[in-house]
């Protein structure tokens, strides 16, 4: 079982975002197979508009004793709701993804990432050790002459809750099953607001 702790775009968000990719990039070539072929010809591949997401931490496959574990740690975790605007885009190679991200990182994302990954290393889950950079993966299989977009993304997004998603593969392909979910909620000091400068 392979499993991610994340964040889930809302109905509204993910068809907003699958109408952006749909008017913004240009439409593909189609790659006719050579006859005589055996390997398939690898194409960009739109991900399915049910699938965006923000991964938090990637756990990828975990036993049943860490899974429990990493479960009661994030129970634990406090962070408060925060708005996110989804608004550049990017291509990485290493992956061959295209996806769409915020220009600007909201410092509660930030800190919800790493309180995410603490709470996987708490439960002895090896987590990588790289830059947190949140992103929503729209196309797999991009090659890095994939055209850009005609213009930019501008979706706004809300999030209250943070979520534990299993990775399932199927016939139909890989579905992203939410399995628990955890409020976000404020829950500062008056003290700690003004020393923050939220009041």
């Amino acid at each position: 079982m392979r499993y991610f702790i994340g964040l889930d775009l809302s109905p509204a968000n993910k068809l907003a975002l699958d109408s952006w990719r749909e008017k913004s990039l240009p439409e593909l070539p189609r790659v006719k197979m050579p006859l005589k072929t055996k390997a398939p010809i690898r194409q960009p591949r739109p991900v399915p508009a049910a699938n965006f997401h923000i991964t938090l931490c990637f756990l990828g496959s975990v036993s049943p004793r860490q899974l429990e574990a990493v479960t009661e740690c994030l129970a634990e975790v406090t962070s408060e709701p925060f708005e996110l605007s989804l608004d550049t885009t990017g291509f990485w190679s290493g992956p061959k993804i295209f996806y769409v991200g915020p220009e600007q990182v909201p410092e509660p994302l930030s800190e919800l990432a790493a309180k995410a990954t603490a709470a996987a290393r708490q439960a002895d889950i090896a987590v990588e050790k790289r830059d947190y950079q949140p992103h929503v993966t729209i196309i797999r299989n991009v090659k890095a002459d994939f055209p850009p977009p005609l213009f930019p993304p501008s979706v706004v997004c809300q999030f209250s809750q943070f979520h534990l998603f299993e990775s399932v593969s199927t016939q139909s392909g890989v579905t992203y099953p939410i399995r628990q979910s955890w409020p976000l909620r404020n829950t500062n000091s008056v003290r700690e607001k003004l020393l923050r400068g939220n009041f």
